[in-house]
């Protein structure tokens, strides 16, 4: 317990210390996110919070694990260096999509393969338990490449992804403590202290960005605890074995996966690339409907709590049950915005129209 306390301050006073010397290394390169017409902040803003968020988590879990478990950190270790360095090569050199794609399938690759860090059991959802070989490596890669894709894609307000990020580390890294998991319990913490420390300069008016090179890293320490969370779940309640962890975990980052689905189902339908940009994220619904960045992170926050909340609730009611609950209120919920900005839209069209009816 001691380890993992420390592992946090550890993070949080490296994060924390770093970022304004970070700040000045930009100021003097003029290395900045440039404002452009679809692009939220007004002014040129450095996006290069994830320098100073990976070097308190790389510390912090290499200073504080146990050197027997180090062994088992060595591929997690290679896989975040290069995803840190492919994020921040595109925050300085903008990166082809496709491109930055397969260097994540790369890292993937390395800490599910060689790394063992793989779904070894759907635990019943859609009646699927045991995976056989080869199909849990390419669902596993899959399922971080979409977790790291959704942290990179929600990153469009100040503190909307770095709170998104603290919410789910938590949780994970509560569950990891009950289930008796230091290792995974200190990087969850570790995490937790790095985006803690981040968010200082990050929430509502924000002076720095973390960049993909910060969401990347966040969103693969959060792929790979949400892997392993789905297969030790049956160590975090003795009393059951059908532990819901599949449609949890999905509650646990519901905002990010739910808004990166719906918003790949636009494009599609548009007819455009999925790794388009555009402004059809849910924070870009909640700021046409007037609310500032601070009230909009605010509201995703407590929405991606209610859910977490909900899925421990009703975690007897079976995990195919529970993920479709999940999915089925997300994807409500994520339309509530449309569906208010839809008809205010037919309000104002039937209100000019019927204030040119009476000038004729």
């Amino acid at each position: 317990m001691l380890s993992i306390l420390t592992s946090f301050l550890t993070s949080f006073i490296i994060t924390y210390t770093a970022i304004p010397m970070v700040l000045r290394v930009a100021q003097i390169r003029k290395i900045f996110d440039e404002p452009d017409e679809r692009k939220i902040h007004k002014k040129t803003i450095p996006a290069l919070g994830g320098v100073a968020m990976f070097s308190g988590l790389f510390f912090s879990i290499m200073f504080w694990s146990q050197p027997e478990l180090f062994i088992n950190l060595r591929w997690v270790i290679l896989s975040l260096v290069i995803m840190f360095l492919l994020g921040l090569k595109d925050d300085i050199v903008s990166i082809n999509p496709y491109k930055k794609l397969i260097g994540q399938i790369v890292a993937a690759m390395l800490v599910v393969v060689w790394g063992d860090i793989r779904l070894n059991s759907l635990h019943g959802l859609f009646g699927i338990y045991e995976l056989i070989p080869a199909i849990d490596i390419v669902l596993s890669i899959f399922v971080m490449i979409v977790i790291v894709n959704a942290f990179n894609l929600i990153d469009g307000i100040d503190g909307l992804a770095g709170g998104i990020g603290v919410i789910a580390s938590l949780v994970f890294g509560g569950m990891f403590l009950i289930s008796n998991e230091p290792l995974l319990a200190l990087i969850s913490f570790s995490l937790t202290g790095a985006l803690l420390a981040f968010l200082r300069y990050n929430f509502s008016p924000a002076s720095i960005f973390m960049g993909d090179g910060g969401s990347l890293v966040t969103g693969f320490i959060l792929a790979i605890l949400c892997i392993r969370f789905i297969n030790i779940n049956e160590n975090l309640i003795s009393e059951t074995s059908h532990f819901p962890a599949p449609a949890i975990a999905l509650a646990i980052l519901i905002v990010p996966l739910a808004d990166t689905l719906r918003v790949f189902i636009i494009r599609i339908m548009n007819k455009k690339s999925p790794f388009s940009a555009d402004r059809n994220h849910i924070h870009h619904l909640l700021l046409n409907l007037r609310l500032n960045h601070k009230k909009a992170a605010l509201t995703l926050y407590l929405m991606n709590i209610l859910f977490i909340f909900m899925s421990f609730a009703f975690f007897h009611i079976g995990v195919n049950f529970l993920f479709f609950l999940v999915v089925v209120t997300a994807f409500i919920m994520s339309q509530i915005p449309y569906i208010i900005l839809q008809n205010k839209k037919s309000e104002k069209k039937e209100n000019g129209v019927l204030n040119l009816f009476w000038k004729r």
